[in-house]
């Protein structure tokens, strides 16, 4: 099957033999997007070299056209294609989407609709896996109380130990996850404009971020590993993600993310001078 998109829209997905006729009836354009597997990226219809023949028979494709793309099973990932309020089963169907079918999932996600789904879905995952890692670290903590908290330890009873790591499972960690999707996704899709890969508005950029990020926190339950296993694996969805949603390159994807962090790194290198030169700056008037 051929999956074809124009003007960042699904015309739904065709045989050979209904796109070949769909080319001479006009249509399809030769410039509409079009993919199949197992093609790394979108390509243009009119590179498609080994369509068959025109048949006499070229109308059946108008049916199938309007019968796939009003089909709701058409639309990926299954938070975004209930029809009412998704519940723990769509949560779950989506996880299991992104992590073994990726590409196609954000191919046909869809690019609007709203910040509310993919957001939910995001907290939702990332909070409950998130205060899992935090009750590890909390646990751990209990054992070696220098693990997380160095010397600061050995002033805290117990008690204080379990509230402060509470304190940030349920108060700190939500509000965390919420700034630091929207800012990430900001400085991302700035950077992916640099490299000439954004093809859609930033909301695309959000939405993709959402839910590769939100599904792959499910790695977190992981005792002790988990937490590298999921900065890796979200790393790797994230690329895959972005590249479908934009329809771009992997190559851009990957530049715009070296440029990401070279310019986090700069900063955060900038703004250690900067404490650096006040503390000296400091330590001068107090000598003088």
């Amino acid at each position: 099957m051929i999956h074809i998109n124009r003007n960042r829209e699904n015309l739904g997905k065709f045989t050979d033999q209904e796109v070949a006729d769909g080319l001479k009836s006009g249509k399809f354009l030769p410039s509409d997007l079009a993919w199949q597997d197992p093609m790394p990226t979108w390509k243009e219809l009119g590179a498609f070299t080994d369509l068959p023949p025109p048949s006499e028979g070229g109308q059946s494709s108008e049916i199938s056209a309007v019968v796939v793309d009003s089909d709701p099973s058409s639309i990926e990932p299954a938070w975004e294609r209930a029809a009412e309020q998704p519940g723990m089963g769509d949560a779950i169907q989506t996880i299991k989407q992104v992590f073994f079918e990726p590409a196609m999932v954000f191919r046909r996600m869809p690019t609007s609709g709203g910040y509310n789904r993919p957001m939910r879905f995001y907290v939702l995952t990332s909070w409950v896996s998130g205060f899992a890692a935090v009750c590890y670290q909390l646990v751990a903590s209990l054992i070696n109380p220098t693990m997380f908290l160095g010397d600061v330890s050995k002033g805290l009873s117990q008690t204080a130990m379990i509230s402060i790591f509470l304190s940030v499972g349920l108060i700190i960690l939500p509000i965390f996850l919420v700034v630091g999707i929207f800012a990430s996704a900001s400085m991302f899709h700035f950077s992916l404009r640099l490299v000439g890969g954004a093809t859609k508005p930033y909301e695309a950029t959000v939405r993709a971020l959402a839910y590769a990020a939100g599904a792959t926190s499910v790695l977190q339950f992981i005792p002790l590993c988990g937490g590298y296993i999921h900065t890796i694996a979200n790393l790797i969805y994230s690329v895959i993600a972005i590249r479908e949603v934009h329809r771009t390159d992997t190559w851009r994807v990957v530049l715009a993310w070296l440029i990401l962090f070279m310019l986090c790194c700069g900063l955060v290198i900038a703004f250690a001078l900067l404490v650096i030169s006040l503390a000296s700056a400091v330590s001068h008037g107090f000598s003088k």
